[in-house]
């Protein structure tokens, strides 16, 4: 099946993009996985959410949106994409084939391939366990092919022609022809803001977290769900942090352990500088040493030829005299 827009991105968001391409789930798993059949297994065994991010939380991207890029980097036939849409598996499976449409369908030719199933009846919980609604797939393809914005992610535009013909179709259907957000659970905007239609006022808003996460940038942001996944370190379906514990208590706890970092890095420093200058004298100490002894030898090897110049002359006075006595008795 041809993939419309970006081949490099596959249209999806850049921040969600890098989060999934560097998790050690992707790289450790999905990559192993190198044929359609292999990756449908895959989902079904490990996804029981269709969300773009682990629990909701912004720092890793979830099992479901893993599996989804490597789809897109194996490139399926249109035969294998409708395979997937009508399987009987898992309501997931199927899920992760609209989403996939979703990305890199064709928009002129969206609605030939949803029109069957906006009123599927089937169930689907597109959140994880504790959070959001059962819905129908109907309830879910309408949300996610009417809604630009996907939780806390943003799905390539559809232009605006072909939205407006999705609209009168599903109004003479008999159907609602408004998106109502969160892959039609409806419910709190994800990205941050209180009005549901409305445009995120940056990047940063847009991947705000729910349930009362930490938004990307935050270094102790916690995981919940699924524990090893996705380059996310965690006890699964644990939180590492008290719901009780006031958001001051860990800016002082960040603050001075920063401080104490900081404290470590400056005593490290004063350490080596220490180090370096025992060396240095270590270095001059055996120059002085050296220096002296090179002086003692030095007198020694003077006063050795001293002392045999003056045996010498002292043998040279004695030969002398002797030859003179002999002279002197003849």
């Amino acid at each position: 099946m041809e993939q419309y827009g970006s081949t490099a991105t596959y249209n999806m968001e850049s921040v969600l993009r890098k989060n999934v391409v560097d998790s050690e789930y992707y790289r450790d798993t999905c990559m192993k996985l190198t044929t359609w059949a292999q990756v449908v297994d895959e989902v079904f065994y490990s996804v029981t959410d269709v969300e773009p991010w682990m629990s909701g939380n912004a720092r890793g991207a979830s099992t479901a949106f893993c599996l989804l890029y490597r789809l897109f980097t194996l490139i399926p036939t249109q035969q294998e994409v409708k395979d997937l849409i009508d399987h009987v598996d898992s309501p997931y499976i199927r899920a992760v084939g609209f989403l996939y449409l979703r990305y890199v369908g064709n928009p002129r030719t969206l609605w030939d391939w949803i029109q069957p199933y906006v009123k599927d009846h089937e169930e689907i919980k597109p959140s994880p366990e504790g959070h959001g609604r059962t819905v129908s797939m109907g309830e879910f393809v309408r949300d996610v092919f009417l809604e630009q914005y996907y939780f806390e992610t943003i799905f390539p535009r559809i232009p605006k022609l072909v939205q407006d013909q999705f609209e009168t179709k599903l109004t003479t259907m008999g159907l609602p022809s408004k998106a109502v957000g969160n892959a039609g659970q409806g419910g709190p905007d994800r990205r941050g803001i209180e009005e549901a239609n409305r445009r995120p006022a940056s990047v940063k808003a847009s991947l705000s977290v729910a349930f009362g996460q930490r938004a990307p940038n935050r270094a102790t942001a916690r995981e919940e769900g699924r524990g090893l996944g996705a380059g996310m370190k965690g006890g699964a379906g644990q939180s590492h942090r008290s719901p009780d514990r006031p958001k001051d208590k860990d800016r002082d706890r960040d603050r001075d352990r920063h401080r104490d970092r900081e404290k470590d890095h400056e005593s490290s420093k004063h350490r080596g500088d220490d180090k370096r200058q025992e060396h240095r004298d270590g270095d001059k100490h055996r120059d002085k040493d050296r220096d002296r002894h090179g002086d003692r030898d030095r007198d020694r090897h003077r006063d050795g030829h001293r002392d045999e110049r003056k045996r010498h002359r002292e043998y040279d006075e004695r030969d002398r005299d002797r030859r003179q006595d002999k002279d002197y008795r003849r």
